[in-house]
């Protein structure tokens, strides 16, 4: 609606994740570094966490994209399934065929093709996004899973990210063998007030076209004030923001501007 008025390409603060997009912190970039390390060099289990709208999705969407083709790659965004319904997700994202419904079933045809992807000198990576919401059986059998190994290296490496409520799970004695296998850790931090204006103004730029917008300071620190730093909620101030702007028929962000859309988002948003 606003992007032709500001010389926008396109909309600079959607709240989708969007690789494209991805902001250069060393935090981010450093994330997505060692789960590439952890897939690439086989260990296995790898964890990312991170509060609601860090950025967690945005960088397993980055890290998929640097993996490409070299590696065999299933993604599961709806943890709200059984064991063998992970599991037959994933042998399907693997483009194995199944005809069993039990677990055993689907861990036989799955580690049949691991060890066929293996002899090809081909690695695999299951990628569980909102790990959070996967039952305590369903993350269980991902231990299982971690059995499917050679006498030198996985088979199979297992990404697991999700909200802290991951970590409260992760905590429970029954799964401590899980977490003793757990190789990686990644924790994704808020950010604070420079990094917001850094990722404001790199959220205009990779937007394109010579946009014609500024930000007052006193925005800025306003946005990163009501954000509390999290990207998804600066996205969506900035995005009212401009709104409002462009209504206004100004290319300036004022502090003022940023209250009126904070006004606009629901306080439980806010406080998410």
């Amino acid at each position: 609606m606003y992007e032709t008025y500001f010389g926008f390409l396109e909309k600079p603060f959607n709240v989708t994740p969007d690789a494209h997009f991805l902001f250069p912190s060393a935090q981010h970039e450093g994330a997505i570094n060692i789960l590439y390390y952890g897939v690439t060099e086989q260990k296995g289990f790898l964890l990312l966490t991170g509060e609601v709208g860090t950025g967690k999705t945005t960088i397993l969407r980055s890290l998929l994209n640097r993996l490409g083709d070299k590696v065999e790659t299933s993604l599961i965004i709806n943890p709200l399934l059984s064991t063998v319904e992970v599991l037959k997700t994933i042998n399907k994202d693997f483009g194995c065929e199944t005809t069993g419904d039990t677990v055993k079933d689907q861990l036989d045809v799955l580690n049949i093709f691991l060890l066929e992807n293996n002899r090809k000198g081909r690695n695999a990576v299951v990628i569980i996004d909102e790990a959070q919401n996967l039952s305590m059986e369903a993350l269980e059998m991902t231990r299982l899973l971690s059995n499917l190994e050679t006498s030198t290296h996985k088979l199979i490496q297992i990404i697991l990210a999700g909200q802290p409520e991951l970590q409260d799970k992760l905590a429970d004695k029954s799964l401590r063998q899980l977490v003793q296998r757990i190789q990686i850790f990644c924790n994704l931090r808020p950010l604070d007030s420079p990094q917001t204006e850094n990722y404001i103004q790199h959220r205009i730029t990779r937007a394109g076209n010579n946009p014609q917008v500024a930000f007052e300071r006193s925005a800025i620190r306003e946005v990163h004030k009501v954000s509390g730093g999290i990207p998804r909620m600066i996205n969506a101030l900035c995005d009212l923001a401009l709104l409002a702007a462009f209504s206004r028929e100004t290319r300036v962000i004022t502090k003022g501007l940023i209250r009126e859309a904070a006004r606009e988002i629901p306080l439980y948003v806010l406080n998410s």
